[in-house]
């Protein structure tokens, strides 16, 4: 490990409803959790507030924010329970990970996807092998699920935290990601696509 110190950001996907969940992982635990969707009031679920109620152009707005926070965030942390059926955080997953892609052409470490729970958006079934898990940057996190369905976010975020703290942010990652060896790394040999430096 690197820096044990070291408090990467973190953007947080789910369903709307579970907005609390990101906001006490930042405010009662510390996380450096970097994700503007979770301040608006979005309600509980079936009854959902938030962007539900949004105009056409906050909603657009909204998203814009969304992919900001996911593209400059250390790390991605989604939140999934058995009966979710998700959207949004399927395609933060895909700008997290083409943001890596292009972080890692320039030399720079990738945007490491964290899943805390589960649910069929993440489930193999007839029409779909879920082949995306399989990116190399994605890791499913097996915790403990409450009587009420609930799965454990406070210590998946720290295992998350963990794991990116000795798999991503060592010596050479940071100093790719602070730019001193982008250039040797995107020279004409092409680019460096190792998922870990350890």
């Amino acid at each position: 490990m690197f820096d044990s110190n070291y408090n990467p950001s973190i953007y947080f996907a789910g369903k709307i409803w579970n907005n609390l969940k990101g906001r006490d992982l930042r405010d009662e635990h510390g996380f450096n959790v970097q994700t503007r969707w979770i301040n608006h009031e979005c309600g509980v679920k079936g009854q959902q507030t938030g962007a539900k109620i949004f105009t056409e152009e906050e909603k657009q707005g909204l998203w814009w924010t969304c992919a900001e926070d996911t593209t400059n965030a250390d790390m991605v942390l989604v939140y999934a329970e058995q009966d979710d059926e998700m959207r949004g955080a399927l395609v933060e997953m895909g700008m997290a990970m083409g943001a890596s892609m292009e972080r890692i052409k320039v030399g720079k470490p990738p945007i490491p996807i964290y899943i805390v729970g589960t649910c069929k958006s993440f489930q193999v079934n007839a029409i779909s092998d879920v082949a995306f898990m399989r990116f190399k940057f994605v890791h499913k996190l097996e915790v403990h699920q409450f009587e009420d369905g609930s799965f454990d976010v406070l210590n998946g975020a720290k295992e998350a935290r963990n794991h990116y703290l000795s798999t991503y942010h060592t010596p050479e990652h940071v100093f790719r990601k602070t730019g001193f060896l982008a250039r040797a790394a995107s020279s004409e040999r092409g680019f460096h696509n190792s998922p870990a430096f350890t």
